[in-house]
């Protein structure tokens, strides 16, 4: 049986933005990844506007230390000039489970809820693009019909999460339909 995307790849961080003209996007990482990780790794995945993940293979990495902080630019292959990294910009990256175990402690809150099937009602709503990371709460990126709606992971809108069938049962959603 194959192994589904979810449970092949882990997110690593965001596509931030572009640097020069010539495709350098700076790495904003998420909890998960550690320096360490581009010593290993020269293949990343990205999601493109259909939601696919596409191969994004590293041709430099270069750091700076700016206030005490480690920040990353990164050369992708896929990414050739400036409008490509403008474009790129806030995309997610993945990389595949194998690589990033060990390199950073991969804990049950950081399971990926992308491709989850989002219900309300008992009806099907929509699908899980990504979740965003924020101060107060993540919010889930879900694509319902012809259109992409942010919703806060918050009791108010989150009832459930089951794993196993990957889905995500909400209430109070026609709030985010109605006109």
């Amino acid at each position: 049986m194959a192994t589904s995307a979810k449970d092949r790849f882990i997110e690593i961080g965001r596509i931030g933005r572009p640097r020069g003209l010539d495709g350098v996007v700076r790495f904003m990482p998420n909890d998960i990844f550690t320096a360490d990780l581009f010593n290993h790794v020269t293949l990343l995945y990205m999601r493109n506007k259909r939601s696919d993940l596409v191969p994004a293979r590293i041709e430099q990495v270069y750091t700076e230390s700016k206030r005490n902080q480690q920040m990353f630019f990164v050369k992708f292959d896929m990414i050739a000039n400036r409008s490509d990294a403008d474009e790129a910009m806030n995309r997610v990256l993945f990389v595949e489970k194998e690589y990033a175990k060990g390199l950073a402690e991969v804990t049950d809150d950081s399971v990926s809820l992308l491709g989850y099937t989002v219900f309300t009602d008992d009806e099907e709503f929509g699908q899980v693009l990504d979740v965003l990371q924020n101060p107060a709460h993540p919010i889930l990126e879900v694509k319902h019909g012809n259109e992409t709606l942010l919703i806060p992971m918050v009791d108010e809108f989150v009832e459930s999460i089951d794993p196993e069938k990957g889905i995500v049962f909400c209430k109070n959603l026609d709030l985010f339909t109605e006109l």
